[in-house]
Parts: structure tokens; sequence; C-alpha cells
């Protein structure tokens, strides 16, 4: 299988993997609501916990399978290295959440909504859907960044 073809596949599992957990993320903050779920700070932090160790639990997946599978050299193990980084570089930077509204519950909130679960909002006293769409951006670049340099070397 070329390169191209290889990174074609970890782009689409880790597109894939952000998907299906938004998805989760709506079923669990969208359609048991609709069923009576109450919410509860008590569960809320348990379920966010084991959500969060969900994305760096497959971010070492996939970057020891890209070890497993490559031929070990000091690129290889920058490139398993690099594929851990972005994927939690990518949630730090709320792409699920992202994809939670526009995939799953049909838009952005306005920006008079403030997003009080992420810790962003509670660190500067508001955060907004225009807040998380530039910080997702900014993160999407850090990311390009790191696989540019990781290849220019």
């Amino acid at each position: 299988m070329s390169n191209a073809l290889k990174g074609l596949a970890i782009a689409l599992s880790i597109l894939s993997f952000f998907c299906l957990m938004s998805r989760i993320d709506f079923i669990v903050h969208e359609t048991l609501y609709h069923y009576g779920l109450q919410f509860s700070y008590k569960w809320a932090n348990e379920y966010w916990e084991a959500y969060t160790a969900t994305f760096i639990a497959f971010s070492v997946i996939i970057g020891i399978v890209y070890w497993f599978g490559s031929n070990k050299t000091v690129k290889d193990l920058r490139i398993s290295l690099g594929l851990v980084v972005t994927v939690n570089i990518l949630m730090i930077g709320g792409l699920q959440d992202i994809m939670f509204y526009v995939f799953w519950n049909g838009g952005l909130p306005p920006n008079d909504v403030i997003w009080w679960w992420v810790p962003w909002s509670h660190l500067l006293g508001m955060w907004n859907s225009s807040m998380q769409i530039v910080f997702t951006a900014f993160t999407l670049l850090v990311t390009v960044f790191l696989w540019t340099k990781l290849f220019g070397k």
C-alpha cells in the first residue's frame, strides 16, 4: 500500500472516530434528555472523564498500531508520536463539539449561547460558537504545521 493511501486511511480513521464520538455525545446530551435524563455533575463528570479517556486511549492505540505496522525507523516513531499528538490536539480543540452540532444537531448555537461545558468558558468567563470555531481552526492549523514539520525532516 502506498504512503498516500496509508495516510488517507489513517486520516479517515481519525475523522470517523471523531464523528462516532460526537454521535455518542449527541445520544447522551440530546436523545437521552428526551427520555427524562436529568443533568447532574455527578454523572456528567464521570461521563466527561470517560469520554476524554477514550480519545486518549484511541490516540495511543492508533500510534501503536502505526508503529507495529511500520519499518520502525526514526521517522516512523515520529509519525506514531505525531498521530498521538494530533488526536489529542484536535480533541482539546473541540473538533468533536463542532461535529456534534454540524453533523447531528442541525448547526451551531447562536453566539449568545455560552458553551459552559468547555474548560475555556471557565478560564475566560465566556465561550461561544465563534470562539469555538476560531479555536478549532487554530488547532487544525497547528496540526497541519506539525505534519508539515514532521514530513519536512
